[in-house]
């Protein structure tokens, strides 16, 4: 039985995405080689071709209070063939922490784990932003957290669309707007819901398409999952 593959999920970076926000990887499992599009070297503080990508190498610059490591969260879907979603942190070369969250399909061949591939989405510059301009306008640290935490599940939310779909940032976002307007539900709640139902799922397909699809379904007509 043929298996259908996937197109390179390296050939080239979404439409529409700052190029020192989204980066692309493949781990090929089988030949234990992982590839990196320049975005991810600069988030690990290297610099394009510098250094050889490697779960060692994501395991050196996992941020060490952070209670599950991102190489696990990679281990786990080579294991299971399950897709992710997680949030964490790099403490990068350059000796600057970085927020991403990092978003993984794995590609199956003959039954088994082939590869894993997709996005690491860089929310450091975004956070910063926000704070400063929440510093200006409120000066709460309150209010400063809660916005970086609604920034971090939207992006989150955006991170399974694109997987899901094919689509772009721009496209993803749009989406979910499209779905807060039609439920009038605040984008933040929205996000943090669909999260929380494709999360839910527990299954192989928790984030494929039928389920999100059913999900913003849902959502787009009623605030209740």
């Amino acid at each position: 039985m043929s298996t259908r593959r996937k197109p390179d999920p390296l050939s080239d970076l979404p439409a529409g995405q700052s190029a020192d926000q989204v980066g692309m990887y493949h781990w090929d499992v089988r030949a234990g080689t992982w590839t990196w599009s320049s975005e991810i070297y600069l988030m690990y503080g290297y610099q394009p071709g510098s250094v050889d990508p490697s779960l060692d190498l994501v395991t050196k610059h996992g941020h060490p209070t952070d209670r599950r490591q991102l190489a696990a969260v990679f281990e786990d879907a080579r294991r299971t063939g399950e897709p992710f979603s997680a949030q964490h942190r790099i403490l990068a070369a350059d000796e600057s922490t970085r927020a991403v969250v990092v978003v993984g399909d794995v590609d199956e061949e003959g039954g088994e784990p082939a590869g894993v591939h997709g996005y690491y989405v860089d929310l450091t510059t975004a956070r910063i932003r926000e704070a400063e301009q929440l510093s200006e306008l409120a000066g709460e640290a309150a209010g400063l957290q809660r916005a970086m935490a609604s920034r971090a599940t939207i992006e989150q939310a955006k991170g399974m669309i694109m997987l899901a779909y094919g689509h772009d940032s721009k496209a993803a976002f749009e989406l979910l707007i499209r779905v807060s307007q039609q439920s009038n539900t605040k984008l933040r709640d929205l996000a943090d819901r669909l999260v929380d139902a494709v999360q839910a799922a527990g299954a192989p397909q928790a984030q494929s398409r039928d389920l999100l699809e059913t999900v913003l379904a849902r959502l787009s007509v009623s605030a209740d999952v």
